[in-house]
């Protein structure tokens, strides 16, 4: 058996989850291998926080909605742990078996730097998304040397995925896509209504395409 490589832990970057992040605790709570979850409530003005804070798990709250970058550059400064995973805090169908599928290619071969997952057999709009551009999946999981160099992620907002794609690129670190079968995600739409929820899109995809465009599509 393969000796686990240090602490592990868990970051879920979260805004205004309050319907679905207890979903997603019941499931992290239950993986053994990981040695701490943090959930980094980015300004969110729903009981996030509150219910967050009822399993147990560390909870860090920012003042203000920073963006989801800015949510991961927070998680990543609150922890020493030797490998990092970050899950959103709106995944559907997620289980114990999904996060411990991402962990374990980083136990078990010293090489990989980072895992990437994509939804399979989830839903139709969630697996489409990231057939056409795979480098926006959130769940990821690294190790701490893959955090050398690694540009600011606070400006990136939804780029972010593209920002640390880029960055295994530009470093030929190995990389490996991990499936996550059956696990899909709240759409925008269904969080806060057609209008708000296509503007918030919008805005991802803007924020998307101005990494895609300064890293030259390197994605």
């Amino acid at each position: 058996m393969v000796k686990k490589p240090g602490k592990i832990t868990v970051v879920v970057p979260a805004y205004n989850e309050e319907k679905q992040i207890a979903a997603v605790l019941d499931v992290l709570t239950k993986v053994e291998i990981v040695d701490e979850i943090i959930v980094v409530n980015d300004g969110s003005r729903d009981k996030t926080s509150e219910i967050a804070k009822s399993y147990g798990v560390r909870v860090i709250d920012r003042e203000g909605n920073g963006g989801k970058g800015a949510a991961m550059k927070t998680g990543i400064e609150s922890t020493d742990a030797d490998i990092i995973a970050f899950i959103d805090a709106d995944l559907i169908g997620l289980k114990p078996e999904h996060i411990e599928n991402l962990i374990n290619p980083l136990i078990n071969d010293p090489d990989v730097m980072m895992t990437v997952g994509k939804f399979s057999g989830g839903r139709l709009s969630t697996d489409l998304a990231q057939a056409i551009v795979p480098s926006i999946s959130g769940q990821r999981v690294f190790r701490r040397e893959f955090l050398k160099g690694l540009p600011d992620l606070e400006d990136a907002g939804f780029g972010v995925e593209i920002v640390i794609t880029h960055h295994a690129k530009s470093n030929r670190f190995k990389v490996e896509e991990v499936l996550i079968p059956e696990v899909s995600q709240v759409m925008k739409e269904e969080k806060l209504g057609v209008v708000k929820g296509l503007k918030a899109r919008l805005k991802m995809y803007g924020d998307i395409a101005k990494q895609i465009t300064h890293k030259k599509g390197d994605i």
